[in-house]
């Protein structure tokens, strides 16, 4: 372990910035040194950090922090990326990694290619609920899973679009903003996806982009999953507010997805378990128990700072979220925003975004 703290600048001082930027400065193993961002209302935050803002990265000396942490809006992950890259930094990478494929792999290239860390924020991935629910699709108790529905939908406020115009254009939908998280976490549980379709609707904001879809996804195990999203619905169904992780989402205590397995099924993420409540094999006529399974409660932000920490000061060597795998969820995004587009389905194995295909507004 280095004897010193990790001296992190945070890029991007937004609502993940911000919660990021605070991370840092009550981290025993951080420090702080700088916040870049142009607004000037961002004074305010730096000073309750206790540290400085800086309206560009090469505001600051070479030698001044030892990792970044990028959360800008998602068309500048890759320019803001490459300018750390240049002074040999590791990088933690809001999702999406960038805003396009083609710039991710160059993104991803370059930095393997230099051997600098690229760690990217999907989250998620370091609650422990998620360890759990592959210990149990592993074990093989409930079988494989067959079937999968999810529901993520939540209404946004007017101050969300208010405090970044970008969220009103191509890439500022719930599928690019909120889905990609969803799919994250469907790889990280279920493997690769094969395939995809999906169709979208911007009826309710009247906007050039969606704000609200659903989708169909195969996986490479045969399992079929749908996805229903919305920034746009009053309802109690999403992640976050079942597991209470980020402060602007209300807690709901409510399951939104819902796996089916070929000897059993489960409530995700908070993991109620359905097994057949007799002896033998469970079928329609035979009634099920169910049980809850309990999970450590952590700030999944601050344990994944920790981990960035460790990678940049070399203690770990594998980022939970690689740039790679970060680059495949992109990948499956981007498929899905295609199939909106031309109302066919999209094979993942032969879907190439260079043409960074645009969402036109959908009724």
């Amino acid at each position: 372990m280095s004897p010193h703290k990790c001296r992190i600048v945070v890029v991007g001082a937004g609502l993940v910035g911000e919660r990021h930027a605070r991370l840092v400065a009550e981290d025993p193993s951080s420090e702080l040194v700088a916040i870049i961002d142009p607004r000037q209302q961002i004074d305010e935050l730096a000073r309750a950090t206790n540290t400085i803002r800086f309206d560009s990265l090469q505001d600051i000396a070479d030698d001044a922090c030892d990792g970044a942490i990028i959360a800008t809006p998602n068309h500048n992950h890759f320019k803001s990326a490459m300018l750390c890259l240049d002074r040999q930094l590791p990088c933690l990478v809001e999702k999406p990694i960038t805003d396009d494929l083609e710039s991710g792999e160059k993104l991803v290239d370059a930095f393997e290619q230099a051997g600098v860390p690229l760690l990217v924020g999907h989250h998620r991935r370091y609650h422990p609920v998620i360890e759990q629910t592959r210990a149990l699709l592993a074990g093989g108790e409930i079988g494989v899973p067959v079937c999968a529905s999810m529901i993520w939908a939540v209404k946004k406020p007017h101050t969300y679009f208010k405090a970044g115009a970008w969220r009103l254009g191509a890439d500022g939908g719930p599928i690019m903003i909120n889905f990609i998280h969803e799919v994250d976490l469907m790889r990280c549980l279920f493997g690769e996806i094969s395939e995809v379709a999906a169709m979208a609707s911007s009826h309710q904001r009247q906007t050039a982009i969606e704000d609200t879809a659903a989708v169909i996804l195969r996986f490479e195990s045969g399992l079929v999953a749908t996805a229903l999203l919305s920034d746009a619905a009053l309802t109690p169904w999403s992640f976050e507010g079942a597991i209470n992780e980020n402060p602007n989402i209300a807690h709901t205590e409510i399951s939104s997805w819902r796996i089916g397995c070929s000897e059993g099924a489960f409530e995700f993420p908070l993991l109620r378990i359905w097994q057949n409540a007799g002896d033998g094999q469970g079928d329609w006529s035979k009634k099920l128990k169910s049980r809850a399974a309990s999970s450590e409660t952590v700030i999944p932000l601050k344990e994944q700072l920790q981990h960035f920490v460790k990678l940049i000061q070399g203690d770990s060597q594998e980022p939970v979220v690689s740039g790679r795998e970060g680059l495949n969820s992109l990948r499956a995004v981007r498929a899905i925003m295609h199939s909106v587009k031309t109302g066919e389905p999209v094979v993942l194995s032969a879907f190439d975004d260079c043409a960074r295909p645009q969402i036109e507004k959908v009724n």
